[in-house]
């Protein structure tokens, strides 16, 4: 009859308890230790510890030729949807920039325009009148033989007329003045500085002198022809800075320019003005 009972095999360890004690046999009362000797079989060595957990990260090799450095081709049409809402945006952007820059200037303009309409609905600009009633003429003595260089003196007498009933004008200082024949200078000058009121009118005389001004021997035979002939063609020139104050507004300060041939019959003291003629120009925003 077979033994019911079971014996362990040889695959599993034993397990023996080792009680030291001292020389004496006895069992320890509080100094001894108990050890315990785990053994496999026969081998005598230690079970073997279960492998470690494995990691919650993986590294993934991939080769570099397999590396893509543009988007995949199954992504292609969401990278140009992508594109082109960036490009819509960028548009609508600059379009909203530009309107409201128009806007902006639009409002300027329309905002200038109705305060110059009541500017000259008030006050009735007009433009001032400048005459040159005479001039005469010094150290200009073209008759002298073997003479090409001048310092030639003109004295001028101009007239200047404010038709404006709410405008006073204020000639101001870098005034120029020039007269010159067939647009070769002679002589400068300056515009005195003063304070023109309402409807008045001003004549002044203003001196214009050069230095050294050495003429070729065409264009001095050329005056000196005109002299005899009893016309001598000459232009006068002139530069004002003026301020205009209307009420109580001023306004920046802006150039007259005054352009006048004249005729002289000589060029030394005593000279006629044969024949004249006078225009004026106002640039406004010339500072600007």
């Amino acid at each position: 009859m077979a033994d019911p009972r079971v014996y362990p095999t040889d695959n599993h360890p034993a397990y023996h308890v080792d009680y030291s004690s001292d020389m004496s046999g006895e069992m320890p009362r509080g100094g001894g230790q108990t050890k315990y000797n785990y053994s496999s079989g026969s081998s005598g060595e230690m079970p073997r510890q279960p492998d470690p957990k494995p990691p919650k990260h993986h590294v993934v090799q991939i080769p570099k030729d397999q590396v893509f450095r543009t988007p995949p081709p199954q992504n292609a049409r969401l990278q140009k949807i992508y594109a082109a809402r960036a490009a819509r945006k960028r548009n609508r952007n600059c379009f909203c920039f530009l309107r409201y820059l128009l806007l902006t200037i639009l409002t300027i303009v329309l905002v200038v325009a109705i305060a110059a309409g009541v500017f000259f609905l008030l006050y009735k600009p007009k433009i001032p009148k400048y005459t040159l009633t005479s001039m005469t003429v010094k150290n200009f003595n073209v008759s002298a033989p073997n003479t090409l260089t001048f310092s030639p003196d003109f004295e001028a007498t101009v007239r200047a007329d404010n038709p404006n009933s709410k405008i006073s004008i204020y000639y101001e200082d870098d005034s120029d003045i020039t007269v010159s024949y067939k647009g070769v200078n002679l002589a400068n000058g300056a515009w005195p500085k003063f304070h023109q009121p309402e409807n008045n009118v001003t004549e002044l005389a203003v001196s214009v002198k050069g230095s050294g001004i050495r003429l070729s021997a065409s264009l001095h035979d050329e005056i000196l022809q005109n002299e005899k002939s009893g016309a001598v063609p000459l232009n006068l020139d002139m530069k004002v800075p003026v301020k205009i104050k209307a009420g109580a507004i001023t306004t920046w300060t802006f150039n007259v320019l005054v352009s006048c041939d004249v005729t002289l019959d000589k060029l030394e003291a005593g000279s006629t003005i044969v024949d004249k003629s006078c225009s004026v120009k106002v640039h406004a925003f010339n500072k600007f």
